[in-house]
């Protein structure tokens, strides 16, 4: 493997560590303020809202800047966010610093990602794909055990923490200066790869709403079936552990059948378990099976279709494109906490599954009815 791939990898790894504190992190404490699950969605939001904005942006700051000067910036805004998150009890100011720490990530998320599609071929890409995913998942189950070690009392600490990993994170590539600079589009339509290719858009903006709202609500739907705040944080590790581990099963799969037929058939998954979820959540083996499917589903969801964008589009389209995919999936991040937020508050705990069950669906009929992508097969 690339020695350039690997070390993007451990910067994800770390990195996801940082991040699967922070996110359960930043619901916990609300919760502790009394705020409702309406607030904590819409704070939950706050970084897919940052992501929205920044990414048509982010184009022209490469090409001014150059991608390496950007993303050492961002990997300073990240943990100053986080300490700064850690003495404000002001909620405007909360979510201010939500929004800087959604913008950094962004770009680190932006770059890597469009470093590491360029680097795989399409004879491997499937697997690459979900080698990086998975990595990323592994920091993030990390993170969330990590957070579980700490009490609500303490949770200062765990910004501090996460700030600490954060400064880690940016230790693997900050020393080298040699990346290849790709070109980018500064005028990025994202209409325009929307119309070319909807169901890959689909899916990322599917993933980023499930995965957004199931990573920031899961603890507080935990709670109402009477687990404590440790067992609460755990759930969101247990779904981090199918994020972790089936994406790579997708992705060698995917380099040898259909991927479309596969896309179908992990949206179909992904939708039942959701379905599911309320009737199974107090009995501890099938919640913690049910997770570990539920997560690895959500992820595929994004490994699947980052892997058909890269056989799909190359060069600077690939690069327009992969900016249009992120941009897609934090649109969903915008919507998905409180959208499922609200609907706990008007219709109750179930409403968490059922909600987010309806938009899987419905992406699934869109995705079966769409023409795009049946040449990656």
């Amino acid at each position: 493997m690339n020695k350039k791939i690997i070390l993007i990898l451990l910067t994800e790894a770390i990195a996801g560590i940082s991040f699967g504190i922070s996110m359960p992190l930043g619901a916990l404490t609300l919760e502790t303020w009394g705020q409702s699950s309406t607030i904590i969605g819409l704070s939950s939001a706050m970084p897919g809202l940052a992501a929205v904005i920044v990414t048509p942006f982010l184009p022209r700051l490469i090409n001014y800047y150059d991608q390496i000067s950007i993303l050492k910036f961002s990997f300073i805004v990240v943990p100053l966010s986080l300490i700064l998150l850690s003495f404000t009890n002001d909620l405007f100011v909360w979510f201010f610093l939500r929004f800087t720490l959604g913008a950094g990530a962004t770009v680190i998320w932006v770059i890597t990602e469009i470093w590491i599609n360029s680097y795989a071929k399409d004879e491997n890409r499937g697997i690459i794909i979900a080698i990086y995913t998975s990595v990323l998942s592994f920091g993030f189950i990390s993170g969330v055990l990590l957070l579980s070690v700490f009490q609500v009392e303490n949770y200062n600490t765990a910004f501090y923490a996460a700030a600490t990993i954060a400064i880690l994170a940016a230790i693997p590539i900050w020393p080298i200066k040699d990346w290849p600079v790709y070109d980018v589009v500064e005028d990025i339509s994202f209409m325009k790869y929307l119309r070319k290719a909807p169901s890959l858009m689909g899916s990322s903006w599917v993933m980023g709403f499930l995965y957004a709202a199931t990573a920031s609500l899961l603890p507080i739907f935990a709670l109402q079936y009477e687990l404590n705040y440790a067992e609460s944080s755990r759930t969101v590790a247990w779904l981090g552990s199918g994020e972790l581990f089936l994406p790579i099963l997708v992705g060698f799969i995917a380099d040898r059948m259909s991927k479309r037929k596969l896309m179908i058939a992990i949206s179909i998954i992904a939708t039942l378990a959701l379905i599911m979820m309320p009737y199974i959540f107090s009995y501890d083996l099938p919640r913690v099976l049910l997770l570990f499917i539920l997560g690895g589903a959500i992820m595929s969801l994004y490994s699947l279709g980052l892997t058909m964008l890269g056989h799909q589009f190359k060069g600077q389209a690939l690069t327009s494109a992969n900016a249009s995919f992120i941009f897609f999936l934090c649109l969903g991040e915008i919507f998905g906490p409180p959208i499922i937020g609200t609907s706990m508050d008007i219709f109750g705990i179930y409403a968490f599954g059922w909600v987010s069950a309806g938009v899987c669906f419905t992406y699934l009929l869109i995705f079966i009815s769409s023409g795009s992508m049946k040449a990656a097969r």
